[in-house]
């Protein structure tokens, strides 16, 4: 589906309706923001009740809105005109993915998503690992502009299945048993990973609480 690019800053004064910015926010350029999508995405089926915007190729965005039931890839763009509008934009924590979640938050926070809302932003670590001191520094200037922000854990096996493969979870399901050291790692294709499980809860519930506003 086409997208449709949001109008620049600049032309607050010709189109009343583009927001004013907040005085001091660095706002990135245009061809550094997503578009916004003034069509609705979901055109048919069950709505998503959560929107996952890759920041950048290879985000991981894909392979959560296939973990997540209630949730979908954005198609690259803020879903301004779908019935739930909630998104959580995804990135890498390596230097390039950290840096273009930091300008997906400040066009948020400047008001140039239209109808969409940002939840938060989840954290996608590029290897297992303490991030080194200086993404971790950045990791904490995308945190500190962002509504929320969910660490991914590493999955060692998750690489290992096709996309189409992976388990799926969805709020109605049991939680998870509590880890025994008599048990064996679980397969990504053959159960939820508890730790997605529980982010995905997380997030699904501060959708329903922004659409409860």
């Amino acid at each position: 589906m086409a997208a449709q690019p949001i109008n620049d800053e600049s032309d607050n004064d010709t189109y009343p309706d583009v927001p004013a910015i907040p005085a001091g926010l660095r706002i990135p350029p245009p061809h550094r923001r997503a578009p916004v999508h003034h069509q609705p995405i979901a055109a048919t089926g069950k709505a998503p009740a959560v929107w996952l915007l890759g920041a950048h190729g290879r985000s991981g965005a894909g392979t959560l809105a296939r973990i997540w039931a209630p949730a979908a890839d954005a198609d690259g763009g803020w879903p301004a005109a779908d019935r739930y509008p909630g998104v959580v934009v995804v990135a890498r924590t390596d230097f390039d993915g950290l840096t273009a979640a930091q300008d997906l938050v400040l066009q948020a926070a400047a008001g140039l998503i239209g109808e969409a809302i940002l939840l938060g932003t989840a954290l996608v670590p590029y290897a297992p690992g303490r991030l080194p001191k200086s993404l971790r520094r950045k990791a904490e200037i995308v945190a500190a502009a962002s509504p929320a922000v969910w660490q991914i854990p590493w999955i060692d096996d998750l690489p290992l299945h096709p996309r189409s493969e992976l388990a799926t979870w969805s709020p109605a399901d049991p939680p998870p048993p509590p880890p025994g050291r008599m048990r064996g790692p679980v397969s990504s294709a053959a159960s939820p990973q508890p730790q997605l499980a529980a982010v995905g809860m997380d997030i699904f519930t501060a959708a329903r609480t922004a659409y409860a506003r």
